[in-house]
């Protein structure tokens, strides 16, 4: 009785990061819509400087995207495949899609190589990514570096944000999200003690 109450208070939780199916038709659509989004808040001018224009230019919402796909794969191999096939789609389409907007024009792909760099290193990343899935020590050995990036840029951000009260308060508090939420569905046996 009592796992049935634990399952209805992160039912959304468990869906997100395990409950989907994660079809490649599914992948590509996430990586075609995170491309949109991610375009639309750097080529929208009142989200210059803000939390969000942060999606084109740091990780932590690609770390969030990357999870999702990583837990809702079957095996490794599939988590590599999949999140480096995300990667290989939504970065050149989000500059693709402001390419029209943009002063610099076509040359705006120029900033393309550092992130197909880092496109190339989700594939191992993901193949040893999909061990969260096992939710042991493992895991926690995964996500120690994830989790100190997170912090990491929280405080950047929490540190902004006195300084110059709003700018970048969303992304402190998304990153602290982020660390809450993969302790609270990964590492279940820490939430029940």
């Amino acid at each position: 009785m009592e796992k049935k109450t634990d399952n209805n208070q992160t039912g959304g939780l468990t869906k997100l990061y395990g409950g989907l199916p994660m079809t490649w038709p599914v992948v590509i659509l996430y990586a075609i819509g995170a491309a949109v989004v991610t375009a639309l808040f750097l080529i929208i001018p009142v989200f210059k400087g803000t939390s969000f224009a942060r999606m084109g230019e740091t990780f932590e919402a690609w770390i969030f995207f990357a999870v999702i796909i990583m837990a809702n794969c079957k095996k490794p191999l599939e988590s590599a495949l999949k999140v480096f096939v995300f990667f290989l789609i939504s970065q050149p389409l989000i500059y693709l899609f402001q390419v029209p907007f943009s002063w610099m024009g076509w040359k705006l792909f120029g900033y393309y190589f550092y992130w197909f760099l880092l496109t190339l290193a989700t594939f191992p990343m993901a193949f040893v990514g999909w061990y969260i899935n096992k939710k042991n020590w493992l895991s926690a050995l995964i996500f120690l570096p994830m989790v100190c990036f997170l912090a990491f840029t929280a405080v950047g951000a929490f540190r902004d944000a006195f300084s110059a009260f709003p700018k970048y308060l969303l992304t402190g508090i998304f990153c602290c999200a982020q660390i809450l939420i993969y302790g609270f569905v990964f590492f279940p046996k820490v939430r029940r003690d």
